[in-house]
């Protein structure tokens, strides 16, 4: 288990350690527990991971229900 202390954790200004064990996160706060490995970050900003949400409506399937089918199969009318 690896605790991760000093951080300044996006989104908590209070909080200022981590808990990981196994590659997941098992605590988020203040005095979160002892661990194996103590890692200071040194007030190293921690930011949740880079997603990037999006469908692509030219896909079959994406908009199935009653009116949504794409008689011709074309891009123009499958957007």
């Amino acid at each position: 288990m690896k605790k991760f202390i000093n951080a300044t954790i996006y989104g908590d200004s209070e909080a200022h350690e981590i808990l990981v064990e196994n590659g997941q996160f098992k605590a988020i706060g203040n005095d979160v527990g002892d661990a194996d490995e103590v890692i200071d970050l040194k007030g190293s900003l921690v930011l949740p991971p880079y997603v990037d949400p999006h469908l692509h409506l030219d896909y079959i399937f994406s908009g199935l229900g009653e009116g949504n089918a794409n008689v011709s199969g074309t891009l123009f009318e499958g957007i």
